[in-house]
């Protein structure tokens, strides 16, 4: 195993739980372009679940991993399900479904524990924002069975330091899901073949000039200059490491302190949108809508919700 990886795995690695709820499904339905900006684990307490375009379904003790940044259909429920696009799922979210811990005596209804995590390198780079991860199923796999459980009981509990509790065991749960994802690839991991770039002490300066300056004007030019290395070589970087042009990347990270300041912060959609690079805020918006299927004023509606 790389001994790059290994030591950002051991010691530079950032996970940050972002929420965790048990959603209780009043009526079935179908999200047709689920997608975050964080990392989503869904784990099925009980009910049915499908996902992808096909609608495969996971069996008893199994749950879905995807990765931040995928957009994949969702079907919630054991009942015919009416698909819905994602803001128009966030507008009627109270017809689907409840997030009462006192309804979990009702044993007609089916439940989810959904958990969103942000695990970043170096608190710069999302190790699972990489080519070729694709989402992953689950199954077979005690300890992360085991750590599921673990979190329901605290949020049932309502016990004193339950919050601290669920953050510790999902700690705990990244780690187990890295192993499991290499233990389905032991011959080639898209995780570990994404880290060998962290040996270049050039591209981490390139990864925090570009968090330092998300705000100003980053062209591939501007990029090439930092590092006095040519624009080419900087696209050939990002495609061939991250999958994706650096631009594709910078728009990624702006939309994420997007959000960020979108539920956090009270400022007007034109402050946010110049905040984070975009001068023009109309088509800050259009992009918005596009990567997110929500309109970035209807993003506080989306709080603590799938």
């Amino acid at each position: 195993m790389d001994k790059t990886f290994l030591d950002v795995i051991n010691s530079n690695l950032l996970v940050s739980l972002k929420k965790v709820n048990i959603i209780n499904v009043k009526q079935s339905f179908t999200i047709d372009n689920y997608y975050d900006i964080d990392n989503t684990i869904i784990y099925p307490i009980s009910g049915n679940f499908r996902y992808g375009k096909y609608k495969k379904s996971l069996f008893n003790e199994e749950s879905i991993f995807i990765p931040a940044h995928s957009t994949i259909p969702l079907s919630f429920g054991s009942n015919r399900t009416r698909t819905l696009a994602y803001e128009d799922f966030i507008d009627k979210k109270t017809k689907y479904i409840d997030k009462d811990n006192n309804l979990r005596k009702k044993t007609n209804l089916d439940r989810y524990l959904i958990i969103n995590l942000d695990v970043k390198a170096y608190d710069l780079v999302n190790i699972f924002h990489a080519k070729n991860l694709d989402v992953s199923i689950i199954n077979n796999n005690f300890h992360i069975t085991t750590l599921f459980k673990n979190i329901i009981r605290e949020i049932y509990s309502n016990l004193p330091g339950s919050k601290k509790v669920i953050e510790s065991v999902s700690n705990q749960l990244v780690y187990e899901l890295i192993r499991h994802i290499l233990s389905k690839q032991p011959l080639f991991s898209s995780i570990e073949e994404n880290f060998k770039f962290f040996n270049d002490e050039k591209i981490l300066d390139l990864f925090l000039f570009i968090e330092e300056n998300i705000s100003k004007e980053l062209s591939n030019k501007a990029l090439s200059n930092h590092l006095n290395i040519s624009e080419d070589y900087v696209g050939q970087f990002f495609k061939n490491n991250i999958g994706f042009s650096p631009q594709d990347y910078i728009e990624h990270r702006r939309m994420e302190k997007a959000i960020k300041m979108l539920r956090e912060d009270s400022e007007a959609i034109k402050v946010i949108s110049n905040d984070v690079g975009f001068r023009d805020t109309a088509y800050f918006c259009r992009r918005f809508k596009m990567m997110f299927g929500v309109q970035a004023g209807k993003m506080k509606k989306r709080l603590n919700e799938i």
